[in-house]
């Protein structure tokens, strides 16, 4: 009986691998520019944790968490993003005594959404988090990370950063209200689900796509002309500095992201190369997170980006490193072939053998990996201790022996 995999579900290998593998690389090495540290979570939390923070009528909590309880009756939570489990850890492990922390992380979440390109109801995720400054400094920072991790993943894309500010608590309660209010009244224009959100978080209205929705959400009060001249100050200082950097940005007054913990900065690296699931990035600010999960009241912000539509907008990988493929003709040779593949090891070569005693199918193989060099060792090679060398770029060859293979193939 054939299995497949389970909907919602891909494997990793080929040029997929490599894709995800360049973009674990360059996350962590740019992580370490930036002084963050990498932390790594459970992938299954006590459902708590994530209840309450993403909001209890948030999408996530009520259609995509993969919830169930254990043998102890307890109830578990496979991670539907990063941010909190990251908190819940920081907490746990005493690194919030000493501000300000920075952590970063990849990982899988699983949500249990529609399968389409570039959703799946297991990903994995880029996470950066900073706790403990309200610094407008701190979003700049975080902002300008994404942007160049972007910069370096997928180069010749086009990708927009869409920004907005939804001020404070404060700000945000009061304009939901005014909201409210708003939509009440032209309620018979909204299609039924957005009628439902009315009550439910009425912010969720200014994320949806149906068309019937688009004339209301377009003529809705603009939550900047609400916000404190404090907390316009600040947004007009981070899109200053993004200016500075050399960052465009695309001013969204309808951005609120999708999950309740949000607040002040929020942002999003947007194509419209991958269809509906636009969003590369996502982060912004969420101060008072910290608190409800049981720490201090510290400042946090951070975003999280998704490795699966990175990889559908990359370019296939080219490795510059050499590749050699050993070419054994007999059976007899593969001792002494040993000397050669354990030599290029240790020289941090990557060398392969396809186990065939055959000159015309290794030359096949090795042109098809792409190596840049093939090793012959057959009963000449054999006799007089040294190796044929051929490179298959320009078909040079020469017999070396041991000490002498490094500096031709250099």
């Amino acid at each position: 009986m054939k299995i497949n995999p389970v909907r919602g579900t891909h494997d990793l290998f080929g040029k997929d691998i490599e894709k995800f593998n360049k973009i674990v690389f360059e996350v962590k090495k740019t992580a370490y520019q930036f002084g963050f540290e990498e932390l790594i979570t459970p992938i299954f939390e006590s459902t708590e944790l994530f209840r309450k923070p993403l909001g209890e009528q948030s999408d996530v909590v009520l259609k995509e968490m993969y919830t169930f309880k254990d043998r102890n009756d307890d109830e578990i939570t496979l991670r539907p993003e990063y941010t909190t489990p990251m908190i819940r850890a920081a907490i746990s492990n005493g690194l919030l005594n000493k501000l300000p922390v920075k952590l970063f992380g990849t990982g899988q979440m699983f949500r249990r959404e529609r399968p389409q390109k570039g959703r799946y109801r297991q990903f994995n995720q880029i996470n950066f988090e900073n706790f403990g400054t309200n610094d407008s400094f701190a979003d700049v920072e975080i902002i300008n990370l994404a942007n160049l991790l972007i910069k370096k993943l997928i180069p010749k894309k086009k990708i927009k950063l869409h920004i907005n500010s939804l001020g404070t608590r404060e700000n945000l309660d009061n304009y939901k209200k005014i909201l409210t209010d708003y939509f009440n009244q032209n309620k018979n224009l909204l299609c039924s689900e957005s009628k439902d959100k009315i009550k439910l978080n009425p912010l969720r209205i200014l994320d949806s796509k149906r068309i019937e929705d688009k004339e209301v959400i377009d003529k809705a009060p603009v939550l900047l002309e609400f916000l404190s001249k404090e907390n316009l100050n600040d947004y007009e200082q981070i899109k200053k500095c993004l200016n500075e950097l050399d960052i465009l940005i695309y001013e969204d007054p309808t951005l609120v992201r999708g999950l309740d913990y949000y607040c002040n900065t929020v942002f999003e690296f947007k194509t419209n190369e991958i269809g509906s699931q636009d969003t590369i990035i996502g982060g912004g600010r969420y101060n008072g997170l910290i608190e409800v999960l049981g720490g201090k009241d510290i400042p946090g912000v951070g975003f999280a980006g998704g490795i699966e539509r990175i990889m559908l907008l990359m370019d296939d990988i080219s490795f510059k490193n050499q590749h050699i493929h050993l070419a054994i003709l007999n059976e007899k040779y593969k001792t002494h072939a040993l000397k050669v593949y354990d030599f290029l090891i240790k020289n941090n070569y990557s060398v392969y053998w396809n186990y065939k005693y055959n000159l015309k199918k290794s030359l096949s193989i090795a042109n098809e990996k792409k190596a840049n060099f093939a090793i012959i060792i057959g009963e000449d090679e054999n006799i007089n201790n040294n190796f044929t060398v051929k490179n298959l770029s320009n078909g040079d060859q020469r017999v070396k022996d041991l000490s002498n293979i490094l500096e031709f193939i250099k």
